[in-house]
């Protein structure tokens, strides 16, 4: 071994340029040379996607494409573009200058490699800043809900444990209608029997803490709001009443938007996606677009990628493993996965002591994946890994 090189694969942090004692005036420059990431760019003409693989050959670098881009055979392609930071910011200033509308693609780069953290919400006198990730603890108060449902249908069993959750959350979720899989809906005026003397009750005591409202109905999302709720947490992204939107619009106030492939009775019989991620991002792209047009604030909406709403075991590992792809939307990302089926099909175990375990070690992987706000059942357990993991941010 005495003729060999020392030598490892690295995740390249400006801290590691600095412990090799590099200039310090360079350390940023030169991290750019040493990150990398990879593009991938949607339904490009031949003559575009041509141009940006060799705008990339000259920058060092490669762009891949379909293979009848040069005949001109197909109508369209995607494309991966990978490099470093400092190539491919090369690329966009080189496209700047190219026809066929490659200047704006130039732009879009640009504000795609530029520091994607999302803008900070404001909630009251409260600046959500996404410095870190964020905890939402679960207060269902319904008679069927997948883990605790029944357990806090009374006011007073609700508040004891919204006294417990609290401690150690930054965020409580209270929900009135269960959404798991096969559940039928329950009225607009159940849910707000049940959910609305909660809330106020909680509002007599705590007038600070972040509370937010889980439900698909406008009426109930409105009686909330008016009692002191902050942010609307919709598993069907504003689609199940029409009046959610308005809502949203006269209270200005945050929406969590969720992904889902059908309505809660039917989801799990539609799993059937091309690929997953993919149609998740092309649904949020969508979405947003629309929710922005019709007059909601994009800083005003955080994405729900739907862990176990319409996704098969293995989608719902996949998406919690590429969920780097959904950073590009530029909001803030909530994550569902607390106690869910596809925990229990892995563990093979409804122990809800080593569910909330198996949910904590999972937290790890979505803290590590900058996820903003983890949504789950025992905020005491997953507080300690995001005490844990704080050594990431």
């Amino acid at each position: 071994m005495e003729n060999s090189f020392k030598l490892k694969f690295l995740t390249c942090k400006e801290s590691d340029l600095k412990n090799i004692g590099l200039d310090k005036t360079y350390i940023k420059r030169a991290f750019e040379k040493h990150s990398f990431k990879t593009l991938k760019i949607f339904n490009l003409s031949c003559a575009q996607a041509n141009i940006i693989k060799q705008t990339a050959l000259t920058c060092g670098t490669d762009c891949a494409v379909h293979r009848e881009v040069i005949t001109g055979k197909i109508d369209s392609s995607d494309c991966i573009l990978s490099g470093s930071i400092d190539e491919l910011k090369k690329i966009a200033e080189k496209l700047k200058y190219q026809p066929l509308n490659l200047s704006q693609l130039s732009q879009n780069i640009k504000e795609l490699l530029a520091d994607n953290m999302p803008e900070a919400i404001n909630i009251r006198d409260i600046s959500i800043s996404w410095q870190e990730p964020y905890i939402m603890g679960i207060l269902n108060v319904t008679p069927d809900s997948f883990s605790d449902g029944g357990l806090y249908m009374d006011i007073e069993s609700a508040i004891e444990h919204y006294k417990e959750l609290v401690k150690n959350s930054d965020i409580i979720d209270i929900g009135g209608e269960s959404t798991r899989p096969y559940s039928t809906p329950v009225s607009a005026e159940e849910e707000i029997k049940r959910v609305i003397p909660v809330i106020k009750a909680i509002r007599e005591f705590d007038k600070n803490t972040i509370l937010s409202i889980d439900t698909r109905n406008a009426k109930t999302a409105q009686k909330a709001l008016g009692c002191g709720v902050d942010i609307i947490n919709d598993v069907s992204a504003m689609e199940w009443d029409s009046q959610m939107t308005n809502i949203a619009i006269e209270h200005n106030c945050p929406v969590i938007i969720g992904h889902s492939s059908a309505t809660p009775d039917i989801m799990q019989n539609h799993t059937n996606y091309s690929d997953v991620v993919e149609e998740i991002f092309t649904y949020f792209y969508n979405k947003l677009d629309l929710l922005v047009s019709s007059g909601i604030k994009k800083s005003n909406i955080i994405i729900d990628p739907g862990i176990g709403f319409g996704k098969t075991s293995e989608q719902n590992f996949e998406i919690i493993n590429r969920l780097e792809e959904l950073t590009s939307l530029g909001c803030p990302i909530l994550v569902g996965h607390s106690r869910k089926n596809f925990i229990k099909e892995t563990i093979k175990s409804s122990d809800t002591q080593t569910l909330d375990e198996a949910t904590a070690i999972l937290s790890q992987k979505l803290i590590e994946k900058r996820v903003n706000i983890i949504r789950v059942h025992n905020p005491e357990l997953n507080n300690i890994t995001k005490k844990l993991c704080k050594s990431f941010f």
